[in-house]
């Protein structure tokens, strides 16, 4: 008898201990079940903190190149503008430094700076050609400047 009660109670601790044991498993299983759900919002927050920071290191580099491009066309329009000075004052000279400037600004427009080259276009942004069908040159549009009545002024005789 004595051992049939033994064997009860080990049976029963055993039952209690296995039941002990599924109830720390389970409550194991939930912390860890938590824990991968925060450790995956921590993800996901890091996620869109790099796609932002991503996001403003390219607008930070666009910035950059817009304004490096910008000096560039300035420069440019500087360079331009003094080849054309050199280009008139080869073609007969122009009158004065004022009147250079007030021909630049009625033909500025109408010269463009394009893939690193000159080009002459018409108003509508067509590039001009010359009688013969060849892209006209800055000294052609120079030449046509000479003859054209408005801007002939310009120009000493």
């Amino acid at each position: 008898m004595q051992s049939e009660k033994n064997q009860d109670q080990d049976q029963l601790d055993y039952k209690t201990l296995l039941a002990n044991a599924k109830q720390a498993l389970k409550l194991e299983y939930q912390k860890s079940a938590a824990l991968a759900s925060q450790l995956q919002a921590i993800k996901t927050q890091l996620e869109q903190v790099q796609a932002e920071n991503k996001t403003l290191r390219e607008s930070a580099y666009k910035d950059v190149v817009k304004h490096f491009e910008a000096r560039t066309q300035a420069a440019e329009a500087l360079a331009l503008k003094t080849e054309v000075r050199q280009k008139f004052l080869e073609a007969n000279g122009c009158k004065d430094d004022q009147s250079f400037d007030t021909l630049w600004n009625s033909i500025k427009n109408k010269i463009q700076i394009q893939d690193g080259e000159v080009r002459i276009v018409a108003p509508n942004g067509t590039p001009k050609f010359t009688l013969t069908g060849s892209m006209m040159t800055l000294r052609d549009f120079i030449q046509s400047l000479k003859q054209d009545p408005i801007s002939g002024k310009f120009f000493y005789n």
